[in-house]
């Protein structure tokens, strides 16, 4: 080889003629044709069906179509009921007992899912309830093989989704599979139109932790607590599904069946998505405080209302309280326990009121500014230690019962109507007007120092009149609405008018 290159250069340059620059630009010619040809060989391999580098960010090829892009997904039909697979878990031996929760917002012939029970009920299912299924055997996870029951349910529910036989279409109609108890109360269409936000074609995971700090630290921040109830967008759940009985068995020393979801999804690198109206309500005493001072956020799901003092006082047990609550929630979906704060001013005084709408009225014969309004009143206890704290949210104390100048009026949710839009108060849109009455303790406020207080105890009803909130309000900035107060019939009803804040507007007492 060595004898032919030299026999190749020298007549390309013979003795003598002086042409060693021809023999270089020769040479360097052909490395450049070598280089430029390896160039377009990797260049077509890179570009080929068989090396082709996939990038789900960037945008997709019109070969792939499998990879839709964002206008295309902008298009499709909006998020509704229809597209939700609800699994929620239960025992066949409590579900009489508890059912009475998941009946409260559950819609026969309107949902999709199942109760996923332990074992065959004994007797007839209810027809109000959810169909139900029975669980696979999960004896073989080890230690609390009973959340590694709950935990596969998202599994199973997509499987059964995904069955042509299951009358769902296949699965190609499921977008989002939400997971809760059977103590689990969500409100539907707040829970759609959160998950509206989100593209169902990517892998999400959506749901909040826990109140009580306690709970955090000793599971996770991390997890979507499961009695809040938790969504799992459609593809997350394939996924899911595909690896959840082998990673089930690296997790069997949690105690729950949401920390192993959690642990699985993580292993997919599928973080938690928050949303704050998810409420696993890790609390002891009574809820009300919460309640009525809701994070601006529509409220999706509450859990573990057996353990705590009813609601409100319109019911002698809880299930007679939440339907006063889930009720009113069906006039106003997005509405529901929603503030707004706003100001009453009288002669040498001024005083603070907020409302939850469609559920309580809380009026101060005093000023407090919004920033102490939208904190929590202190009715409750952490889960675990029953102690005053720390939350994952401000807390403020409520006077002590023997101090009633103190305390504020409470109000609680006596009726609600839909109300015309005839005057266009609200640019043709409906509304709503809510009765609020006083509490069983009534007002006490007798040697009270102020000239707020002998006013403000001549008060017996407050009424809300409000226009029918938007849900795709929630796809914007989030911000509290403004409202205004007038009194009427001898100083004996407060009326509340709720609307949008007008430009320029401020909540600031008078």
């Amino acid at each position: 080889m060595k004898e032919a290159l030299q026999r190749w250069k020298a007549h390309l340059s013979p003795a003598g003629n002086g042409c060693e620059a021809r023999w270089r630009w020769v040479t360097g010619s052909v490395a450049a044709a070598l280089l430029f040809s390896c160039a377009l060989l990797a260049y077509s391999a890179f570009l080929s069906a068989h090396y082709r580098w996939r990038c789900p960010d960037c945008v997709p090829s019109p070969a792939a179509p499998a990879l839709r892009s964002a206008s295309a997904s902008a298009a499709a039909a909006a998020t509704d009921l229809s597209h939700v697979v609800f699994g929620i878990g239960g025992s066949a031996r409590t579900w009489d007992r508890r059912r009475g929760y998941t009946e409260l917002w559950w819609r026969p012939g309107e949902m999709r899912g199942h109760v996923w029970l332990d074992e065959a009920p004994a007797g007839p299912w209810p027809a109000t309830s959810p169909p139900y299924r029975v669980s696979a055997d999960a004896s073989r996870f080890g230690n609390r093989a009973s959340a590694a029951r709950i935990a596969r349910i998202a599994a199973e529910a997509y499987r059964a989704a995904s069955d042509p036989d299951s009358g769902w279409g296949g699965g190609e109609a499921a977008r989002w599979f939400v997971m809760g108890d059977d103590d689990t109360v969500f409100f539907p269409e707040n829970l759609v139109g959160v998950l509206g936000k989100y593209d169902h074609e990517e892998m999400y995971y959506i749901g909040a932790p826990s109140e009580s700090v306690e709970q955090d630290v000793m599971h996770s921040y991390a997890v979507a607590f499961g009695g809040a109830g938790f969504a799992i967008s459609y593809p997350a759940a394939a996924e899911l599904a595909r690896i959840i009985d082998a990673c089930l068995q690296r997790y069997t020393n949690f105690y729950g069946s949401d920390e192993r979801v959690s642990s699985c999804l993580s292993e997919l690198g599928i973080p938690l998505t928050l949303e704050p109206g998810f409420h696993q309500v890790d609390v002891r005493g009574d809820a009300y405080g919460m309640l009525a001072a809701h994070p601006i956020a529509p409220l999706v799901s509450l859990h573990h209302l057996e353990y705590l003092k009813p609601v409100s006082p319109r019911g002698a047990t809880q299930l007679e309280a939440l339907r006063s609550l889930v009720g009113a929630s069906r006039f106003d979906p997005a509405r529901i326990v929603q503030q707004s704060i706003c100001y009453e001013r009288g002669p040498g005084y001024v005083w603070s009121v907020s409302v939850s709408w469609g559920y309580t009225v809380q009026l101060y014969p005093w000023t407090l500014y919004p920033t102490a309004l939208e904190v929590a009143l202190e009715t409750f206890q952490t889960w675990r230690s029953f102690s005053p704290g720390p939350f994952t949210f401000n807390t403020r104390p409520v006077g002590p019962q023997d101090r009633p100048c103190q305390r504020p009026l409470i109000f609680f949710l006596d009726r609600v109507e839909s109300y015309p839009d005839r005057a266009r108060t609200w640019g043709g849109v409906n509304g709503t007007v809510t009765d609020y009455v006083m509490g069983e303790a009534g007002s006490n406020y007798h040697g009270c120092e102020g000239r707020g207080f002998g006013p403000a105890s001549k008060i017996r009803k407050v009424t809300v009149f409000a226009p029918v909130m938007n849900p795709n309000s929630w796809k914007r900035a989030p911000r509290r609405q403004c409202c205004r107060t007038s009194r009427t019939k001898r100083g004996r009803v407060l009326e509340v008018r709720i609307n949008n804040c007008s430009p320029g507007e401020v909540i600031t007492p008078p």
